[in-house]
């Protein structure tokens, strides 16, 4: 029966001829193809827009042995008669090939002509795109498919694209060119349709499908000045609509969007409502928010564009038209005027765009050839509507569509929108959103790049950032590094004037998300190790023994590291544990910490802490000379090596210039005070230091009181300077500085208790010295030495006491010099060694004891013994020599005479007795020296101004005091915190503040004994009074210019630099302005 069937279609098929065919399907390649070629039997096309393009051609063939490889790649058009008897074409690219069936030499194929753009379905890429522009992005995606592409923007869409800012970072990632296009496309709201030629197919992207030039006529409806809606009959001139009607759907009535602009610190946002109002009164419209993620509007002009698109994708999904028709024209992205139209008003034609044609045709072939090939493969109608189901949305009458195509030759199904009504392109999957699906899977890692893109740093180059913070990576999918953005570093912690700070430096691996999944907005959320410690075990290839061990195969010690050699250029972490080969290093990891570089070198700043069992320690260092803090137990360190010990305890330490500054006291001391976890007694205790303090106190008035008893210099430590206005004498003043006690509740009571220098101990009391004092209390001994010298400067009385000895022993000359009197007091209790009450012995050379202005008196109880062992004994007087005893005896030598005076008897005993004539032999007696310091006046300068500097107004019968605090941190205004008020008064006419003699010379002590805390106080100001400096001229001493009123002093000549800096960072503060030069001698700008 099949060659019966066979020899009917061969017979049926003779008689066809091409002039008569509907349909003819022509290759590239002009291969044997069997007699006539390819013979189309049918075809499915759907026709849709911001989709690949997809016709399936049924075509027969006399011969059975084609290969569907040999198909696949070739271009390929279908060309179709139209009802006016002109033809139009279908190009396409064969993407699929199969054959269906075959019988006796006799074959039916299924080729799938499919647009170019399907080539970019078949390519996945990741890449990045800097500063570029959406046309440029796409125009460089297409240009990788040519030859076979090709495209051209509408005149809309140029217009379009020139208002769009430039992407300034747009990735790929793990996408196919044709859905990367997609989004991107999408997202601006730019759609595409195909358009045949006569040269091929092209693909023209748009921007407003209400527009004449991006959505063309349809050529049957110009022709025809428009489609009829007409019943489709035989003999009809024109193709025509033989069906259409209309679905509405509810939408939002508002699309509202909003995004972080993180450099702005502000939301932008944008709301745009809907212009559909014709759903009636019972329609409830939502409104449509959505948040696409950060940085995504630049503007709120910006967010109002991308919200009148979302806005538009509801509008044209709400009112779309579905039809049939027999157009053969009709194409997605065209427009038709139908005429005589079921909804038309007074016969006026309505404008339509077209979105979608799902077309079917069935070629004109011979009864009995379509009777036999049914026979042999299977009915036609059958297998278009199962190609067909394989397409998205299918109408649910689409059985007529191939029905009709079945006995007409072409029917389609489309899709139509309002030509006035904007269509916008949606996202696939993205339910109604604007932005598309995030395509990041998780963290990436990348690589940190310079300027330039390299990933090494040049030189010191090893940072690139720009003034966000913000640094350059390259992911390792990209093929280069001319593409990568600025990516913020996320940080522990960040906050206005707070937080910190990590900025990863090139070549660096970093750790990088996105923030809501989205590739276009990665951010660094930390930094990545990637090397590895190579070294601790020399290699032995082969099992040999390895050459002479190289530098990272040295043992470690305690000045050198192993291990660190990283020769795969790796990042490895400075402190590893359990290296190959890390016995030695006595290091499980327990160390880790932080380790900044320097620019362009091995310097480095640490905080390294170390977790070993009972062996705990943290280390604060700095290679910059050598400067460190090492805390607990402290070891010999090489990075990764713990090395032998080398202490316990404390150690700060630098090979530069070292200051320990405490404005509000120091205690160094070497007692122990319980710190457990059970009990912690107070930081400041200091109760040995008391004690001792205590005990000086009662030695000095025992001292004191002998050495008034034995009539000489008593100590001023006990009693104070004459003159002096203090409240305590310094040993008891440095006592009551040392015990005091503040309270605990709060700062302000403790402050309060320390202004009142209180002392009286409570349970909510806290031990704290009351004045700025450094106190030292050694528990056993306190040792000072210097290789040069040592130099002890106080400002009002030095004291040196010992409850024992106290021993002065000097290499060279001892020097005590006073400006008055000496006192020197022994034996006040008791003799002393070899019952000595004082000693005074020259080993060598000569003793030299002078009253240089006065009388020298030698008085003693017992004895008065003056020998001479080897020499004579001289004694010499500018005027006379008296030698008296209490019983009368008397000789004077006055100038030129002798008299002897005797109640008893003179004996005189001699072997030879001489009385001669009268001789004279004079005698030179010592010039003693005299010298003077002059009591030079205290010059000060103070002036009360409105404004500081030359410059200021003076202020005129002003009142003022001049006070001193107890201690610095005190309030001026709190009498509580005042110590002494040195001087008042009131300003002259010119602002001058006056000073008697007194007063100068109570203000130049005060000042030199306790700086910081002396201040002018006048109304609302508050001056604070420091010494500026000293100057001497060529005479013993010049003008002394003293105290400087900050901001009141008419000139800054006297001023050091570190003083003037200090006004001028107080001007510009106070005044929130700049100062271009000195402070009190230039003018705000």
């Amino acid at each position: 029966m099949s060659t019966d069937v066979l020899a009917q279609v061969y017979g049926a098929l003779a008689q066809f001829a091409s002039e008569s065919r509907l349909y003819e399907l022509t290759l590239e390649k002009q291969d044997d193809y069997g007699s006539g070629g390819l013979l189309v039997e049918a075809f499915f096309a759907d026709d849709c827009l911001q989709e690949t393009l997809a016709r399936d051609v049924i075509a027969l063939s006399t011969s059975a042995t084609i290969r569907p490889a040999d198909l696949v790649g070739q271009r390929a058009t279908l060309q179709a008669s139209l009802a006016d008897g002109s033809r139009t074409a279908f190009h396409g690219l064969v993407s699929h090939a199969a054959m269906l069936g075959s019988e006796g030499g006799f074959a039916r194929y299924r080729l799938r002509l499919s647009s170019w753009l399907w080539l970019a379905t078949q390519t996945r890429n990741s890449r990045v795109w800097q500063d570029k522009s959406v046309a440029d992005i796409v125009d460089a995606v297409f240009g990788d498919y040519a030859p076979y592409a090709d495209w051209q923007w509408s005149d809309d869409a140029q217009a379009l694209l020139n208002a769009i800012p430039p992407r300034s970072y747009c990735c790929q990632y793990r996408e196919s060119d044709y859905d990367f296009v997609r989004r991107l496309l999408t997202e601006e709201g730019i759609a595409w349709r195909h358009e045949d030629g006569e040269d091929g197919q092209t693909l023209v992207l748009f921007a407003d499908s209400s527009q004449q030039s991006a959505t063309p006529e349809d050529a049957s409806s110009a022709a025809g000045q428009g489609l009829r809606y007409h019943a489709a009959r035989a003999g009809e001139k024109f193709d025509t609509i033989q069906a259409l009607h209309t679905t509405r759907q509810l939408v939002s009535g508002a699309v509202a969007v909003i995004s972080y602009d993180y450099k702005a610190k502000a939301a932008v946002s944008a709301s745009v409502p809907t212009r559909i109002n014709d759903l009636g009164k019972h329609a409830h419209q939502p409104e449509s928010y959505d948040y696409p993620g950060q940085y995504f509007y630049a503007s709120s002009a910006e967010a109002e564009r991308y919200a009148t698109l979302h806005m538009q994708l509801h509008e044209a999904r709400s009112q779309q038209h579905q039809g049939r028709s027999t157009v053969r024209t009709l194409r997605a992205g065209t427009r038709f005027d139908m005429l005589q139209g079921p909804l038309s008003l007074d016969g006026e034609a309505q404008s339509y765009v077209v979105l979608r044609v799902l077309g079917v045709g069935v070629n004109n072939l011979p009864t009995a050839a379509k009777r036999g090939l049914a026979e042999l493969f299977g009915p036609i109608p059958e297998l278009l509507e199962e190609l067909a189901a394989a397409a998205r949305e299918l109408p649910g009458d689409f059985r007529t569509t191939v029905e009709k195509a079945s006995a007409s030759g072409y029917a389609n199904s489309f899709a139509a929108l309002a030509a006035d009504v904007p269509w916008r392109p949606a996202h696939h999957g993205g339910e109604g959103r604007q932005h598309a699906k995030p395509s990041a899977m998780g963290s990436q890692s990348a690589i940190v790049v310079g300027e330039d893109g390299q990933d090494r740093p040049q030189g010191g180059k090893e940072i690139h950032c720009d003034h966000l913070g913000r640094v350059r990576i390259r992911f390792h999918w990209q093929e280069t590094a001319d593409a990568t953005c600025w990516v913020r570093v996320a940080q522990r912690s960040a906050g206005g004037g707070m937080g910190s700070q990590f900025l990863p430096r090139i070549g660096q691996e970093v750790l990088v998300q996105f923030l809501e999944n989205d590739i276009d907005r990665p951010i660094i959320v930390g930094a990545l190790y990637n090397g590895q410690g190579e070294g601790g075990i020399a290699p032995t290839p082969g099992g040999q023994t390895a050459g002479a061990a190289q530098q990272p195969f040295t043992s470690a010690h305690d000045h050198a590291p192993s291990g660190q050699g990283n020769t795969a250029a790796g990042n490895s972490p400075v402190w590893h544990g359990l290296a190959a080969g890390s016995g030695d290093h006595r290091n499980t990891a327990a160390q880790w910490g932080l380790r900044s570089k320097e620019f362009g070198g091995s310097g480095y700043n640490q905080l390294l802490f170390d977790d070993t069992d009972q062996q705990g320690r943290i280390q604060l260092r700095s290679t910059q000379s050598a400067t460190e803090l090492n805390l607990g137990h402290l070891l010999h360190n090489a990075d990764n090596f713990r090395g032998s010990l080398r202490g316990q305890g404390a150690e700060l330490r630098t090979d530069a210039y070292g200051t320990v500054r405490a404005g509000a006291g120091l205690l160094v001391s070497s007692y122990k005070i319980t710190h457990s976890a059970a009990q912690r007694e107070p930081v400041g205790d200091n109760t040995a230091g008391i004690a001792m303090l205590k005990q000086a106190v009662k030695l000095g008035e025992a001292f004191h009181e002998a050495a008034t008893k034995h009539k000489t210099v008593g100590l001023t430590a006990h009693t104070g300077l004459p003159d002096a206005k203090e409240e305590e004498p310094p040993l008891k003043q440095l006592q009551t500085a040392v015990s005091g006690m503040v309270g605990s509740a709060s700062m302000e009571a403790a402050l309060a208790d320390a202004g009142d220098r209180s002392t009286s101990p409570g349970k909510d009391k806290l031990p704290h010295t009351v004045d700025p004092i450094i106190a030292i209390s050694a528990k056993e001994g306190l040792a000072m030495s210097a290789a040069r010298d040592v130099q002890f400067a106080v400002g009002s009385v030095a004291t040196v006491m010992s409850g024992s000895d106290t021993q002065l022993a000097t290499g060279g000359q001892l020097r005590v010099h006073t400006m008055e009197a000496i006192g020197m007091l022994g034996g006040a209790v008791k003799p002393g060694e070899r019952e000595l009450g004082m000693q005074f012995i020259a080993a060598r050379d000569n003793i030299d004891v002078q009253a240089q202005a006065g009388t020298l008196d030698v008085m003693a109880r017992d004895t008065i013994n003056v020998k001479s062992s080897n020499a004579h004994i001289d004694w010499a007087s500018a005027k006379k020599i008296s030698l008296s005893t209490a019983g009368g005896a008397n000789i004077t030598i006055d100038g030129g005479n002798i008299t002897v005076q005797c109640p008893g008897k003179i004996e005189i005993k001699a072997g030879k007795k001489s009385f001669v004539g009268p001789a004279q032999e004079a005698y030179k007696l010592p010039v003693m020296p005299r010298s003077e310091v002059k009591d030079e006046p205290i010059n000060f300068k103070l002036l009360l101004s409105d404004v500081p500097g030359k410059y200021g107004r003076p202020l005129a019968e002003r009142p003022w005091r001049i006070v001193e605090l107890k201690n610095p941190s005190g309030d001026p205004y709190n009498p509580k915190h005042i110590r002494q008020e040195l001087a008042s008064g009131t300003s002259s006419a010119s602002g001058e503040c006056e000073l008697d003699e007194m007063q100068k010379k109570a203000i130049w002590s005060a000042a030199n004994k306790a700086q910081g805390t002396l201040f002018m106080v006048s109304g609302p100001n508050i001056t604070p009074l420091v010494i500026s400096n000293l100057t001497a001229s060529a005479t013993d001493m010049a003008e002394r210019k003293i105290l400087d009123a900050h901001n009141y002093a008419v000139s800054q000549d006297h001023l050091d630099e570190a003083h003037k800096q200090m006004l001028k960072q107080w001007a510009e503060s106070d005044y929130e302005n700049r100062l271009t030069g000195n402070p009190k001698n230039e003018t705000l700008v």
